[in-house]
């Protein structure tokens, strides 16, 4: 786990947003993102069952919007105050308790 693991799991129980630094291995350059944090663990429907940081660009301009980093590819998580709704993020089919971190978002748990 990255050293701001804790930051990450605070940002999800407090719904607040993240500024993330991190190394875009698509792109070979570090970038910088406010993000909301979604979750931490493996991908689901991925072979590889490596725990990722899941978060939500709130800044991308382009879909998908969601970012998935392994440990490695964190440079730096820092909460803002900013919080986020779930509900304006999770506009897909939601199956109640398939989260890795548990938190309470009221229908999103």
């Amino acid at each position: 786990m990255h050293a701001s693991h804790q930051i990450f799991l605070d940002a999800i129980t407090a719904k607040r947003r993240l500024r993330v630094r991190f190394l875009s291995r698509k792109l070979g350059q570090e970038l910088e993102r406010v993000c909301a944090p979604l979750d931490f663990g493996p991908l689901r429907g991925s072979v590889d069952r490596s725990d990722h940081y899941q978060l939500w660009d709130l800044e991308g301009k382009k879909k998908p919007h969601n970012i998935t980093l392994l440990e490695s590819d964190v440079v730096s998580m820092s909460s803002l105050e900013e919080t986020f709704e779930p509900a304006a993020i999770i506009t897909w089919t939601f199956k109640r308790g398939a989260w890795h971190v548990a938190r309470d978002w009221a229908e999103f748990s």
